[in-house]
């Protein structure tokens, strides 16, 4: 497998009010760090959108030991460790200046057909290019816990703007954090940190559309659900610890 590595440093505006990396921006470096790779081994953006290709990544799983600070020299690694004819699973780690690992994210991705938005077998002059290991079934992900019939939830509901539509013509994956963090009350962000997230995405959200984000909440657990008309569009669940 070929690993691959990008350095950033921490700006204020990639932060939250806790002078640390938000969420949204775990998600967006790490999309950062597999495109910055798949643009040096030739088969970027642009030579799968030539194709009516486009990855989609369809479940995260999140370990946060700590979010680095403003100001703060981090490295990202990444690689493709299995794949079949529909999926890939690529981890991606987290280091700061003295090689300790401070967050790590797994991920499944597939390509859909950019015209049908179906999934899409994978190329494999593409795949090939990562060195990946071909397997019969990649290693899952668990499914993060589900609503139950009795479970009292808060919600607020969101419309999609341009904005918010990536070059894939769907949501940004990092708009979901968003939407998911924005219902817990402030004073609870403020005095707990994150430490495990799970996130599934379930059915896609495009241009025009209104959601709503529901969270039901526990000491040091949140199930969150994105709803469309009806329709589940993502789930996950944060693990806390206070501060």
């Amino acid at each position: 497998m070929k690993k691959y590595e990008i350095k950033r440093r921490v700006e204020y505006y990639e932060a939250d009010t806790t002078q640390k990396l938000s969420l949204p921006m775990i998600l967006n470096y790490a999309v950062l760090a597999s495109k910055c790779q798949s643009d040096e081994l030739g088969v970027g953006q642009d030579f799968h959108l030539g194709r009516g290709l486009g990855w989609i990544i369809l479940q995260y799983e999140v370990i946060i030991k700590r979010r680095p600070k403003i100001g703060e020299i981090i490295r990202i690694q990444t690689f493709a460790t299995q794949y079949n004819p529909f999926f890939v699973r690529r981890p991606f780690v987290f280091l700061d200046e003295n090689d300790n690992e401070i967050i790590r994210v797994d991920s499944i991705w597939t390509m859909i057909d950019m015209t049908n938005r179906r999934m899409a077998r994978l190329p494999q002059d593409i795949i090939d290019q990562y060195d990946a290991k071909r397997v019969k079934q990649i290693s899952r992900i668990p499914n993060p816990e589900k609503f139950s019939d009795d479970d009292q939830y808060t919600e607020r509901d969101y419309y999609v703007r341009y904005l918010d539509i990536d070059g894939n013509k769907h949501v940004n994956n990092s708009k979901y954090f968003e939407w998911m963090q924005d219902v817990i009350a402030p004073e609870y962000l403020l005095t707990h940190e994150i430490t495990y997230i799970n996130l599934k995405f379930e059915n896609e959200i495009r241009l025009g559309h209104t959601i709503l984000s529901q969270v039901v909440q526990n000491d040091n657990k949140s199930k969150h659900r994105i709803m469309m008309e009806n329709v589940i569009s993502a789930e996950a669940e944060f693990k806390w610890r206070k501060i």
